[in-house]
């Protein structure tokens, strides 16, 4: 695999409808969350970034996060924001980590795959030392050819902003989002195109394609009867969709004594614990080993 292409789920983003509701529940799961950070970007190349009336919270780790996503403003709800909503509240977003984007977009374009260019991010957020901008660049994959979200790949320019050590660290000791697990209708066909998007050969058996990445994080792609045994009792998203995100918890004794304590419902099975997405602001999650 070469050191300039992907090499990660650098994060998953999940879009709420109540923000405030959602973080509280994220904390009775055990987590520690970043304070809400707006959003600035562009859609073209070379415009300049703007306000985009979103912002999050994240679960951060040393390589990867979770994003939670909600309008900066309730009362003037993100219309970007408020289309994702329309479909599902849960899972909409996976971005890949890369250090040359200008390299991820050469290998796409080559395999006929469109997409937005190289583009800026930036949001705002809290250090010890006061405010500072965290940028970064980013490239959307295939926008018109990804149901299952908003599928792209991201470089951070100051990630000494965004992994901040006082935020690493978590009640529950989850160590890193481990996993990301996607419902889809055409496995075959998903397959070759993630192949094209990651640059990685995925490993298929029993209904299922993983792809394992070299710095962090694996992502699977689940037949719906695949998802039916691996994500019993959970709803599901509309497929295709993102269904899942799992961390590895190295105490899962200790979780299901947590979550016992807050009342969120869970499932055991073969080694995990699965909270439903109906606990979850639509997204299953997965405490795993």
């Amino acid at each position: 695999m070469p050191q300039q292409d992907i090499h990660s789920v650098n994060h998953v983003g999940i879009v709420v409808r109540d923000l405030a509701e959602t973080t509280r529940r994220y904390h009775d799961l055990g987590f520690t969350l970043t304070p809400f950070s707006a959003h600035s970007g562009a859609w073209k190349p070379g415009e300049a970034a703007t306000p985009l009336g979103s912002g999050n919270h994240c679960i951060m780790f040393a390589h990867n996060y979770l994003e939670i996503l909600g309008s900066a403003n309730p009362a003037d709800p993100s219309p970007r924001l408020e289309r994702y909503l329309q479909h599902h509240q849960g899972g909409h977003i996976i971005c890949f980590g890369a250090e040359h984007l200008q390299t991820v977009e050469q290998r796409l374009l080559a395999n006929r795959i469109d997409t937005s260019g190289v583009l800026p991010l930036q949001r705002d957020v809290d250090t010890p030392e006061g405010p500072r901008t965290a940028k970064f660049e980013r490239i959307q994959f295939s926008p018109a050819d990804s149901p299952e979200g908003y599928i792209q790949a991201a470089r951070h320019l100051t990630p000494e902003f965004i992994y901040q050590a006082r935020y690493l660290q978590h009640p529950n000791g989850c160590q890193a989002l481990s996993s990301t697990l996607l419902i889809v209708d055409d496995l075959a066909g998903f397959q070759a195109r993630y192949q094209h998007y990651t640059g990685i050969e995925a490993k298929a058996e029993n209904g299922e394609a993983t792809f394992h990445f070299p710095l962090c994080s694996t992502l699977t792609l689940l037949t719906p009867q695949r998802a039916l045994q691996r994500l019993p009792g959970s709803l599901h998203p509309p497929i295709p969709g993102i269904a899942a995100v799992g961390f590895r918890c190295p105490d899962l004794k200790q979780q299901a004594e947590r979550l016992d304590a807050n009342r969120i419902p869970f499932t055991r099975l073969d080694g995990q614990l699965i909270v439903p997405a109906e606990a979850a602001a639509g997204i299953a999650v997965i405490f795993e080993t």
